[in-house]
């Protein structure tokens, strides 16, 4: 039953969830790592906090201002608005926009932002200095720079796309410099305002008119004489190139509609200075609509110039057709028509009419067409509503208009090359075509109808034949007149029509409130100062953190835990000189200080381990100098003081050292001298046993005289009854062996042994060495294994937290000095020197000076 719980419960070790161990090990090494290196955690924090403050101290702020337009739609108004606007067929009110996506972009266009840019000469840009920084100056600079147009276009095209000035007041004179000396400007004058030619263009100084109504509005200053300088005040001026503040404008602002069933829109600008955030988005507001009427104006500008030719031409030929009425007239001396069949006449009349009608429509759709041929007119605005009666034309018409507009509109921001003009013009040239099959077709249509008129008005002229010559003859003269009447008349009428459409131009934008100021966006205080905590406290911990992570050699319970589990049996502190007795011994009767009370643990696990028939306990590593002979032998001795008999075995034959840990220098006795022969007896093996001179209880079996073949030997038959001869007369046995990993050796003695403890070394053992450990448990080539983790250093922080036994007292640094780490380890296994032939009395003899030694 004992053994059963046992099982369980190395198997309740064993069971531990690997999610469960990862979530465990997230959490305790962040909180070990922060405990165990505060200082650098302070030291970093405190860094990144002074520096986000001077980061917040000297970075300009950056503040945000928005404003709501309504666009209007011009086309909804009309519907809604005056009926006899809206009778008008959009003759010279075309709307420039097909919605308020296209309205948005034009908002965002860097064209009119350039146009707001100059207006307001944003261009240039003011700063005084400050306590802290330099103080950016809107509207309230004693002094406004400025540099002639040419100079400003050419300052766009050039390597260096701005100018840096430096205005210091002294002694009543404007010293003007180059503040970064890589212009040759140096002049100074005494009034203003000045005029200076410098390499960079012409400059002009004003005084701020503006600035000086402030002043004077709040000052109290009676003795104020208009100068705003003082003695010994410094002016940074910069003037920039005016495209790339617009660009620089077009990136800080944002357009977007507020909601998607309402034409209003959102202007939102971030800017260093508020008011001139506001006063941008005001002037843009105005720029907008300037270009808005421009391009609405501009088909009404095409259609009055068309109407006032073709007045000019009608009106000649309205002249020629009643002179030669008059001349016909005197030439025959008639001075009244004859009203013979005038019930015929009368029928004829309104046919007569009707044929006028058509041919005015013919007459126009020549015009037209004639318009719309003609090379000089290629992609320009074709004059609209001129009295057409055919819809699908006019249609054509205003649609080839809004494309041009478009068109046009888009070659001031792109080339003819562009996809996207280059898409609209072969949209042009289509509808080109299509407008001009359009009137053709009208035209034919036209024509039958007026052969239709034309028909009936014959078969009535026929039935008045008997007419005098005279009396047809006026009237074609007269049709004629009433033809040039009729189309002079319209378009007279159409030429009204497009004054007042011009007239009645209205705004496209409108602001539906002040701009409003949505105070500082940028730098955000408390995000600068949150991401500067979190950086500070991040960055050593990640730093902490890869540092452990890239060692390589285990540092502590931890690490073993992490990389098996096999059961950790004990943690062994490295133990002072002050406790160390005869052979390095730390336990002590009587006594109760850490290291007693580590192995103690140790022995309680292992008596754990062990079921009641169970007494040999071997010890391995996985390379030399981890400290095995020195567990082993305090193991022993803490056996001892339980009132154990308990043998210390030295198995190790290769390189043995339990002698020199005991200072038993008699190296012909030992377990080698007994291998060889072939049937060890009870008297023979007592022969071979010392008393260790640390514990009555505590025999030694030194491992005797190296021998030239070590595996062969542990491989006889003797060794099993050794073991033996062992277990009758003694309670516990421990096996001091070589490492498992260097030589084969401990292998043979696995099957003698009940429990495997396999030592390891803080900061010594390399982490891969673990999985030999893991690798023998899953073979099943060493019994029972457990892990013993030594020469942990408690005066290091990084094993404080390991181990709590209470308050044994004081005792200092640690230390295990020369025992099981000093300059005697294993080194290479295999090298025996020259032995001859092989007996017991031969290599008793053979090696007794040189292990003396």
């Amino acid at each position: 039953m004992e053994d059963i719980k046992k099982t369980e419960s190395i198997e309740s070790m064993d069971s531990l969830s690997p999610m469960e161990e990862e979530s465990s090990f997230d959490i305790r090494t962040i909180f070990t790592l922060v405990i165990l290196n505060w200082q650098w955690f302070v030291l970093s924090m405190f860094i990144f906090m002074c520096g986000s403050l001077l980061y917040l101290r000297y970075t300009d702020s950056i503040y945000q201002v928005s404003v709501k337009m309504l666009i209007k739609d011009e086309a909804n108004n009309r519907r809604g608005g005056n009926q006899m606007l809206a009778n008008m067929q959009d003759l010279g009110f075309i709307s420039n926009s097909t919605g308020i996506d296209n309205e948005i972009e034009i908002l965002q266009s860097r064209r009119l932002a350039l146009e707001a840019v100059k207006d307001l000469k944003l261009y240039t840009e003011y700063s005084a200095k400050g306590r802290i920084k330099e103080q950016l100056v809107y509207k309230t600079q004693p002094v406004t720079v400025d540099l002639d147009p040419e100079a400003l276009d050419e300052l766009s095209k050039s390597s260096k796309p701005f100018i840096n000035l430096k205005i210091e007041y002294k002694n009543g004179k404007y010293n003007v410099s180059s503040r970064d000396k890589s212009e040759d400007i140096d002049t100074v004058f005494s009034n203003l305002p000045a005029t200076v030619s410098t390499p960079v263009g012409s400059l002009t100084f004003t005084k701020n008119t503006f600035a000086i109504e402030q002043y004077v509005k709040h000052s109290k200053d009676k003795n104020f004489n208009g100068e705003l300088m003082k003695e010994g005040d410094v002016l940074f001026v910069k003037i920039s190139s005016p495209e790339n503040v617009a660009v620089r404008y077009t990136a800080a602002m944002t357009v977007a509609p507020t909601s998607k069933m309402t034409s209003i829109a959102q202007l939102t600008l971030k800017d260093k200075h508020p008011v001139r955030a506001q006063d941008y988005l005001t002037q843009l507001a105005l720029c907008y609509n300037r270009q808005a009427n421009a391009d609405k104006n501009e088909i009404a500008v095409k259609t009055e110039e068309f109407v006032n030719s073709r007045l000019e031409k009608i009106n000649a030929e309205l002249g020629l057709t009643e002179s030669e009425l008059e001349n016909y007239k005197k030439r025959n001396n008639l001075t009244q028509l004859r009203l013979d069949a005038s019930q015929l006449v009368s029928q004829a009349n309104q046919y007569t009419e009707q044929l006028a009608q058509a041919n005015t429509q013919m007459q126009l759709l020549d015009y037209l067409r004639e318009y719309v041929t003609s090379p000089s007119n290629k992609y320009q605005l074709i004059p609209s509503n001129v009295g057409l009666s055919d819809p699908i034309s006019s249609s054509l018409i205003n649609s080839y208009n809004q494309t041009v507009q478009d068109r046009n509109r888009m070659l001031e921001s792109a080339s003819q090359h562009s996809p996207q003009v280059m898409t609209m013009t072969n949209t042009l040239d289509r509808l080109q075509t299509t407008i001009n099959e359009a009137l053709l077709q009208a035209r034919k249509t036209t024509d039958i109808q007026r052969q239709g008129v034309q028909k009936q008005y014959n078969m009535y002229q026929d039935r008045v034949s008997n007419t005098p010559e005279q009396e047809r003859i006026l009237t074609q003269i007269g049709r004629q007149q009433e033809v040039k009447s009729g189309l002079y008349l319209m378009l007279l009428q159409k030429r009204e029509e497009n004054s007042i459409a011009l007239a009645a131009t209205a705004d496209k934008g409108k602001l539906i409130d002040d701009p409003v100021f949505n105070g500082k966006v940028s730098p955000k205080n408390s995000i600068i100062m949150l991401v500067s905590f979190v950086i500070g406290f991040a960055l050593p911990l990640l730093i902490v953190y890869l540092i452990q992570l890239l060692r390589y050699k285990i540092e502590g319970h931890d690490d073993v835990a992490r990389l098996t589990n096999i059961p950790i049996i004990a943690d062994v502190a490295i133990a002072s000189e002050a406790v160390k007795t005869t052979a390095g011994i730390v336990v002590h009767a009587n006594t109760n200080n850490q290291t007693d009370e580590i192995f103690r643990s140790m022995r309680t696990n292992l008596q754990f381990m062990l079921s009641d028939s169970q007494k040999v306990i071997l010890f391995t590593s996985s390379t030399s100098g981890e400290g095995k002979t020195f567990n082993a032998a305090n193991l022993a001795v803490s056996f001892c003081l339980l009132g154990k008999k308990t043998i210390l075995v030295g198995a190790d034959i290769r390189k043995p050292a339990l002698g020199r840990l005991f200072e038993i220098y008699d190296h012909q006795k030992g377990l080698s001298s007994l291998l060889v022969h072939d049937n060890v007896t009870n008297d023979l093996l007592k022969s071979q046993i010392v008393p260790s001179g640390v514990n009555e209880n505590l025999d030694l079996l030194l491992a005797g005289p190296t021998p030239p073949n070590p595996t062969e030997l542990l491989s006889r038959e003797s060794l099993k009854q050794i073991m033996q001869l062992l277990r009758d007369n003694y309670d516990y046995i421990i096996l001091d062996t070589a490492p498992v990993g260097l030589v084969t050796d401990t292998l043979q003695l696995g099957k003698y042994a009940d429990v495997t403890a396999f030592v390891c070394r803080a900061d010594y053992t390399p982490k891969s060495n673990i999985g030999m450990a893991n690798a023998l448990v899953k073979d099943s080539k060493m019994p029972n294994m457990c892990i013993v983790i030594n020469g942990i250093d408690m005066s290091k922080k990084k094993y404080g937290y390991y181990y709590g036994y209470g308050k044994y007292g004081k005792y200092g640094r640690y230390g295990y000095g020369r025992y099981g780490y000093g300059k005697y380890g294993y080194g290479t296994y295999g090298s025996y020197g020259s032995y001859g032939n092989y007996s017991e009395s031969h290599y008793s003899n053979k090696n007794d000076e040189s292990i003396k030694h």
